[in-house]
């Protein structure tokens, strides 16, 4: 490499170990310790946690090539000097890149939720033009991180994009008082979505019943947490008894037979919240949905804060945690995410002591 410039050779130099996709294929191998951006923060990743949403890209979702993964947490290791205070901090990040500019992007102007998941000009950790985080290092613009609460754990930290994307839910004010709510999926972001609207039904006052949630495994309902406040039942047994009964419902499957049955049971002028990215096609009958005048609500990524509060206040998921991973079994790991029955799985990067020595070997 001795005749590139000597900016490109000293980039060339500083190596780190990263999951690499291409389509259905990836590895994991030495690529550039990604630069910081004006803004930006270089993050060293100590938990990258397996997203549904990584399996759909290895299956052609987006066309992402790169470095996978938007689910992490890790330790700031450079900050630009108006966010020095986030040097050493363990820190969890919005997955969304927004240009921010608001003489130029009507979106960003807006502000608030509709800037922070719309911007046009967006890249997507992960997902959309900007690499992921199956690796030792990433940079994120230093307004997308949080800073995790002391007496959260990391492994109990890696939950908050998913938390937080629950709460978005909460956020849309899809569901006021007295509705009746319903949530489909007992998998892991269907048991976020309950923890949250079990507590959001119960701030909402007197007369606001529980959520229910329908699913398969009553092994997987049983793990949510007492303060949650929702009633369970198998998906199998809700027809014909509980048809049109609901006023909201949530469909966590991410399959069209999910959808199929959160149509059934949602009343006519309700809500249908998708909350699932699904890259394989089906054949979609409108008809019920236009009959019944149901409302269908897109549900995306939601507020950081909320989650690590909840979390802070003592809400803990590692018992969601199926399987733990390092690095360079990350190929094992989505495999292991794709197996039925799995909950969540994780990544240990790098310990949350000692930082992985970067490869300056020529």
């Amino acid at each position: 490499v001795w005749w590139l410039p000597a900016w490109l050779r000293e980039m060339c130099t500083r190596l780190m170990r990263g999951f690499v996709v291409d389509g259905a294929s990836g590895s994991v191998m030495d690529v550039p310790v990604p630069e910081p951006a004006e803004g930006e923060a270089l993050v060293r990743v100590l938990v990258a946690a397996v997203c549904a949403t990584d399996i759909e890209i290895m299956k052609g979702y987006m066309g992402f090539k790169g470095i996978v993964g938007h689910e992490f947490v890790g330790v700031v290791e450079t900050a630009p000097a108006s966010h020095a205070h986030l040097v050493g901090k363990r820190v969890v990040g919005d997955i969304n890149l927004c240009c921010w500019d608001a003489a130029s992007c009507g979106t960003c102007a807006v502000g608030g939720a509709r800037a922070r998941n719309h911007c046009p000009k967006r890249t997507v950790l992960g997902i959309l033009n900007k690499d992921g985080t199956y690796c030792e290092r990433l940079t994120l613009p230093v307004v997308n991180l949080h800073a995790v609460p002391d007496g959260v754990s990391t492994e109990n930290a890696a939950f908050a994009e998913p938390l937080a994307a629950a709460f978005r839910i909460a956020e849309q004010r899809v569901v006021s008082p007295k509705d009746r709510v319903a949530i489909i999926g007992d998998g892991k972001l269907g048991l976020l979505i309950a923890e949250v609207l079990g507590r959001h039904a119960a701030s909402l006052g007197e007369g606001t019943p529980r959520p229910v949630l329908f699913g398969r495994h009553a092994a997987k309902m049983g793990l949510l947490s007492s303060a949650a406040q929702v009633e369970t039942a198998f998906a199998a047994s809700a027809l014909p008894a509980r048809a049109a009964s609901f006023d909201v419902v949530v469909d966590a499957t991410g399959s069209p037979t999910g959808l199929d049955l959160a149509r059934s049971l949602c009343r006519p002028l309700g809500a249908v919240v998708l909350k699932s990215t699904c890259a394989a096609g089906a054949d979609f009958n409108t008809a019920p949905f236009v009959v019944d005048e149901l409302r269908v609500v897109g549900s995306r990524c939601g507020p950081f804060p909320p989650a690590l509060e909840l979390m802070a206040a003592g809400l803990d998921l590692t018992p969601l945690i199926s399987a733990t991973y390092p690095l360079e079994e990350a190929m094992a790991a989505v495999e292991k995410a794709r197996t039925k029955g799995t909950l969540k799985v994780q990544i240990r990067v790098c310990s949350d002591e000692a930082a992985p020595e970067l490869d300056t070997s020529s």
